[in-house]
Formats: structure tokens, C-alpha cells, sequence
């Protein structure tokens, strides 16, 4: 297995998803910006956007990637919501996110 990586956004930590680039027919890229990280999202539809910005002050961000022969590596993003903002003309929903945690899943398991 090559490396796969996936995107979702959700309302709070264990709030519904909202976004999901694994189920969802959704582009993102992510970058990191000064201290922080900018996702740019394209393909949402209206509704998900309105619900993206509506929650927009409580938003967590996850990011996925699974590497061969290697755990799952989660990184967990905490959203600025004064920094979502989505620009209509190219469909584009931009998110930062201000600060990461690393973490493997599997390692906080119980046996």
C-alpha cells in the first residue's frame, strides 16, 4: 500500500462530520502559513459550506495518513474561526488552523 491521505472537517471533537474527503466529492490542499496551516477546499456543496461557516467558531480539523507497514498517523488542527472564509467566485472554502497535534491512534487503545 502506497501512502494515502484524507481530510475531514468536523463541528467540535466529537461533534458530526461536516466534510470528508474520503466520502465526499471534495478537493483540498493544506500548507503551512507562518505558525499555522491554511486548507483550501474545493467541490463542497452550498449546504455544506453554510454549515461549514454557520460552525465555523467551533470547527476541528483532522488530517489522515497511512503509510505502508506504518499506524495510522492523525493529526488533529484547531480552527481560527475568524480566519474561514469562503470565496464564492472559485468555489474555494479557505480554513486556518492555528496550532496541530501528532498522534497514533492505535496507541491510546485499550487492549
Amino acid at each position: 500500500m502506497a501512502q494515502q491521505e484524507w481530510f475531514m472537517v468536523k463541528h467540535a471533537v466529537t461533534g458530526r462530520g461536516l466534510a470528508n474527503s474520503k466520502t465526499d466529492s471534495l478537493s483540498y490542499r493544506f500548507q503551512q502559513e507562518g505558525p499555522g496551516f491554511i486548507f483550501s477546499l474545493t467541490g463542497l456543496d452550498e449546504r455544506t459550506v453554510e454549515q461549514i461557516m454557520e460552525l465555523r467558531q467551533e470547527l476541528n480539523v483532522f488530517r489522515f495518513v497511512q503509510r505502508k507497514d506504518q499506524p495510522l498517523l492523525k493529526h488533529w488542527y484547531y480552527v481560527d474561526g475568524e480566519r474561514v472564509v469562503y470565496d464564492r467566485e472559485s468555489h474555494t472554502l479557505s480554513i486556518y488552523a492555528k496550532s496541530e497535534i501528532r498522534y497514533v491512534p492505535e496507541d491510546y487503545f485499550a487492549d
